[in-house]
């Protein structure tokens, strides 16, 4: 069996070669069958290193192969609980008609007298649409040096660079478009207290509706206040201690789930994927968060320069954030 159809086959099996790149790169131990991977993706690396020659733009078909399923289609718990999630064709576009809110007003009237009209509320919310690229070189002598290893690496930074850069845009947009009154609990100095987050479980709790999950999620330093104040920690097994410890993660305060994320995950710009100083309550999905179009790679071999340049475009999301009145926040100012 050659090289180039052992590759092929392996890349129609979902989710391996991604689940080997993953433990490639940060050093877990491997199965059996994944090392004969590695000894493969090694001898198709150092052929292509060496020879300067990928005619069937292998690179490119390979990390788009394996890639996209993890960018488009793998579930992510926070994104889905938070957002009505799909897909449209890269030139589409859309509006989004939420269901029209009661806004009828009844008035004090004499019996065949007129009082003011009032309105039903149909609003139309526009997604905003974010482009996001990632372009690289590989130099041939890279290829021939670490085999497997630079090809691991390099598909995991892709995906990652592209999730967490995405992660990133949509907290930071919910975190501009929730920016005061009854839906934010300031807190002076950075110790959460008891009070404040009673304050949001029952602002997010009063908006739950049926069919909603509510839950709150901050950096994982909040997450284990949380945990704290609750007294979670204190009849914890040591299997829910290690994943505490582990994720930063607690069951339930006041009838929401906690996740914590954690503040060496980050974006390309080594920007925090959630923003610092804040806890955020959500009763349920708050609007839509849709993909468009679909990631292209375009390869070019360097002979010149030995190397391969790679420029990874077409990773397009819209979110439109309908139900802004279902998120409220803690922040601190210290």
């Amino acid at each position: 069996m050659s090289v180039k159809f052992e590759i092929a086959e392996l890349m129609n099996k979902e989710g391996q070669m991604y689940d080997w790149a993953s433990k490639v790169t940060y050093n877990r131990s491997l199965t059996t069958e994944e090392t004969e991977i590695s000894s493969v993706v090694d001898a198709w690396a150092k052929e292509i290193g060496t020879k300067g020659s990928d005619p069937n733009l292998e690179i490119a078909g390979y990390i788009t192969k394996i890639i996209a399923p993890e960018v488009y289609d793998k579930p992510d718990a926070l994104l889905d609980a938070m957002f009505e999630r799909g897909s449209i064709g890269e030139f589409d576009d859309y509006v989004l008609n939420e269901t029209p809110k009661n806004t009828l007003v009844a008035y004090d009237a004499a019996k065949g007298g007129n009082v003011d009209k009032s309105y039903i509320d149909n609003a139309v919310f526009t997604p905003t649409w974010k482009h996001k690229q990632v372009e690289t070189s590989v130099p041939y002598a890279a290829l021939r040096q670490n085999g497997f290893k630079s090809i691991a690496n390099l598909t995991m930074f892709a995906e990652e660079t592209l999730h967490n850069s995405m992660i990133a845009d949509v907290f930071s947009i919910l975190d501009t478009a929730i920016s005061g009154g009854t839906q934010v609990f300031g807190i002076t100095g950075s110790t959460l207290d008891q009070t404040s987050i009673d304050k949001l479980s029952l602002y997010v709790i009063d908006r739950v509706m049926s069919g909603d999950e509510p839950f709150t999620f901050s950096l994982s330093k909040y997450a284990q206040q949380i945990a704290k104040i609750s007294g979670y920690t204190a009849f914890m097994s040591d299997s829910m201690k290690e994943d505490y410890n582990k994720y930063g993660l607690v069951n339930f305060y006041g009838g929401m789930k906690i996740a914590g994320i954690s503040e060496a995950k980050r974006a390309a710009d080594n920007s925090l994927l959630v923003p610092d100083k804040v806890i955020f309550g959500v009763a349920g999905k708050i609007g839509t968060l849709d993909m468009r179009g679909e990631i292209r790679v375009l390869e070019t071999m360097d002979n010149n320069k030995e190397k391969v340049d790679l420029k990874i475009t077409g990773f397009e999301f819209g979110t439109a954030i309908s139900r802004p009145e279902k998120v409220g926040k803690i922040t601190f100012t210290a």
